[in-house]
């Protein structure tokens, strides 16, 4: 796929926070909660959404959209989602925002079939003309439009600024179709009403969430479309779970080591080795170490694991700046293990490992699919231990251990850790929030 730009996780949130879709969602929900009997898995009754719309002010289309992103955050979320609920969005955190708006563009792409189409809106990386997203839109549907005279099915070779092939295409394999690949783009009339409504409807849905800019821009002939920085990032991790090779353009060189670390989840291997020497270039071993750590030390669990992991690049350079990390209670245990790996001494108790094990899970799940998380999280334990272990982990005082013991019991594949995992994710609940801290 093309480099794409990440917007800040700040501005990211910001944009989350007033999207019409995810407001009115909330709004729904709420409605929904002081209506024991209603449930969140069914359609709405005709009489329920009369008063909804009428109550919240919405318009039918709305209504459903926003019912969609209701069903959806209550078949994945359950009592987490309600909870995360109960705090307004102007004053949730930007992770628990922008994992609020990922659900709810995971829903509607789904309940759409607009996959295809926000993938081709990726893969262009620039507006659009609306007329030329028929084609889009007709294959991500399962609905192409024919050829019509005198027309071969292929794009246009001079409409790049409005969405041509040879901008569109991923570098997915000759012959072979890219994720939600629609085909051609070409730039033909839309052809009845009816679909040129429903591709109409679409773009208003995913303006409501955030995902596009719907504009006019003269040099692209009249109404654009284009994908949001929100819409970007959203894409770009679902892309990202499907093992699609996704790179960052410029982040290393905007947010220093911060940048450097959300640079490599994009890459593979060769990628990233790459991007980690020329962030090298220019500074010093202990520079760089000192730089790690601080990113470390503010960032998410994800950012943490990268940057020892970097700091395994820099090798005994590092020692010292890793081993004043042992005073940082969310470094404490990572810098712990590293220390010991490069054959040092350092104090590392059970507390620190299991710890350790839920932050290192947390970072999995900040852009892996939840059933590869739960395979390499421990992969080499047999199911009897794994399960030992887990009962445990909701002692651990981390934020993401619900989560990530929630993703165990939905998705482990052996009954015996999954119901561990339930009955620990159930005591960890009971107990309520705790610290993010290491063995406190």
């Amino acid at each position: 796929m093309p480099p794409v730009r990440l917007a800040p996780r700040d501005e990211l949130a910001a944009a989350a926070r007033v999207a019409p879709l995810l407001r009115a969602a909330r709004d729904l929900s709420a409605w929904a909660a002081r209506r024991p009997e209603m449930s969140a898995s069914e359609a709405l009754g005709d009489d329920d959404a009369c008063a909804a719309a009428e109550e919240l002010e919405l318009t039918p289309d709305e209504l459903d959209s926003a019912w969609q992103v209701v069903v959806a955050a209550a078949e994945a979320g359950g009592s987490d989602a309600k909870r995360a609920e109960s705090v307004p969005l102007a004053t949730a955190s930007a992770e628990d925002v922008l994992r609020e708006w990922d659900a709810a563009l995971a829903a509607l792409l789904a309940a759409e079939e607009l996959d295809g189409l926000a993938t081709a809106l990726y893969t262009v990386g620039a507006p659009v003309r609306i007329d030329a997203l028929f084609d889009a839109y007709s294959a991500a549907a399962g609905t192409r439009r024919p050829a019509g005279p005198g027309e071969s099915g292929s794009a246009d070779p001079g409409s790049a600024e409005s969405g041509s092939a040879e901008s569109g295409s991923a570098e997915s394999g000759e012959g072979e179709p890219g994720p939600g690949e629609t085909g051609a783009m070409t730039a033909g009339q839309l052809p009845d009403a009816d679909q040129a409504a429903a591709l109409s409807h679409a773009l208003e849905t995913l303006a409501d969430l955030g995902v596009v800019e719907l504009g006019t821009e003269e040099n692209a002939g009249g109404l654009t479309v284009i994908l949001s920085p929100l819409g970007v990032w959203g894409v770009h991790r679902r892309l990202l779970a499907q093992g699609w090779h996704v790179p960052v353009l410029g982040a290393a060189d905007r947010d220093g080591a911060v940048g450097l670390l959300m640079t490599l989840a994009s890459c593979d291997a060769e990628d990233g080795e790459t991007k980690i020497n020329e962030w090298l270039v220019g500074r010093t071993d202990e520079q760089a170490a000192a730089e790690l750590i601080a990113a470390a030390a503010t960032g998410t669990p994800g950012l943490r694991g990268a940057a020892f992991a970097v700091l395994d690049r820099i090798g005994k350079s590092a020692t010292e700046e890793v081993r004043s990390a042992l005073s940082e209670p969310l470094l404490r245990a990572h810098a712990a293990v590293w220390l010991h790996e490069h054959g040092e001494d350092a104090d590392l108790g059970p507390a620190d490992r299991t710890w350790l094990l839920v932050d290192l899970g947390a970072g999995l799940l900040e852009e892996a699919d939840p059933r590869d998380v739960v395979a390499e999280l421990l992969p080499e334990v047999a199911p009897e231990a794994q399960a030992e272990i887990v009962a445990g982990l909701w002692q651990v005082q981390h934020p993401g251990v619900i989560d990530l013991l929630t993703t165990l019991s939905e998705h482990h594949p052996d009954p015996g850790v999954a119901r561990a995992a339930r009955k620990a994710a159930f005591k960890a609940r009971s107990r309520g929030g705790g610290s993010s801290l290491p063995g406190s």
